[in-house]
């Protein structure tokens, strides 16, 4: 990791769900680069403490706090607590979300309301906090799906609640350009992690990675560079854009 450019020093990054999973990868990725890194977690405070001593094993300066993305006054209080104490905030990512594949005559409207909350209300909760507490030149990157291009079949309510953030990134893109500030989606295709294990069977996993051109599901260490990418200077002119990183599965 000494090797890894510090192109980052002195940013300060805020990864909401950063604990695990991808979030965790995205989380290494702009520690190793300098950032002073804070992560979100809700439920599983084990796993976040796990990580927080992986960003600090990099040398990085890092905070870990539990935060309900879901819940608007928390987010406003996280976003202005780091400001407060850090002075600024360069750098957001987002990535929590829920999958429930169902057809649509059997959703309930739980169902339904789980999906808005976790995919679609958490991520405009924090990109509203950052167009107020981002600093200019800032970046913000949430994660979709590859799954908005082929909205089919059970996971078409899952795919319309990412379709909805994909939006709102183009808006924010629009009104955040005069400031620097660049606004994008990364689009995965299914990642090998517990979140997609924990939505899937052994034998649906098992056929997705033979339908991959790869052979093989993607990993949070595919993403993490694409993320970090837009994170940098040098995709400053890359904003309202949703990157599909898929591995030419779709």
């Amino acid at each position: 990791m000494a090797s890894v450019a510090q192109d980052l020093a002195g940013k300060v990054a805020l990864i909401i769900g950063g604990s695990r999973n991808q979030g965790a990868a995205f989380a290494s990725n702009v520690a190793a680069r300098g950032a002073i890194t804070i992560i979100t977690y809700l439920g599983d405070g084990g796993a976040a403490k796990a990580t927080l001593a992986a960003l600090e094993e990099l040398g990085a300066t890092a905070e870990v706090i539990r935060s309900d993305a879901t819940v608007s006054a928390e987010v406003d209080a996280l976003f202005a607590d780091v400001v407060a104490r850090h002075g600024k905030l360069d750098i957001v990512v987002h990535t929590p979300g829920a999958v429930i594949k169902k057809p649509l005559a059997e959703f309930t409207d739980d169902d339904f309301d789980h999906l808005i909350d976790r995919n679609t209300r958490s991520a405009f909760n924090t990109l509203r906090a950052a167009t107020r507490h981002l600093a200019d030149d800032g970046r913000y990157v949430v994660l979709s799906t590859t799954l908005t291009a082929v909205m089919t079949g059970p996971y078409g309510l899952y795919s319309g609640s990412k379709a909805a953030v994909e939006r709102m990134v183009v808006a924010a893109a629009k009104e955040l350009g005069d400031r620097g500030i660049t606004v994008n989606a990364v689009a995965p295709g299914p990642v090998d992690d517990d979140f997609y294990r924990g939505a899937e069977t052994l034998e649906s996993i098992a056929a997705a990675a033979l339908h991959s051109p790869r052979k093989r599901l993607g990993h949070p260490a595919d993403i993490a560079p694409v993320v970090g990418w837009l994170l940098s200077a040098e995709a400053g002119w890359v904003s309202g854009q949703t990157v599909r990183a898929n591995g030419a599965m779709f």
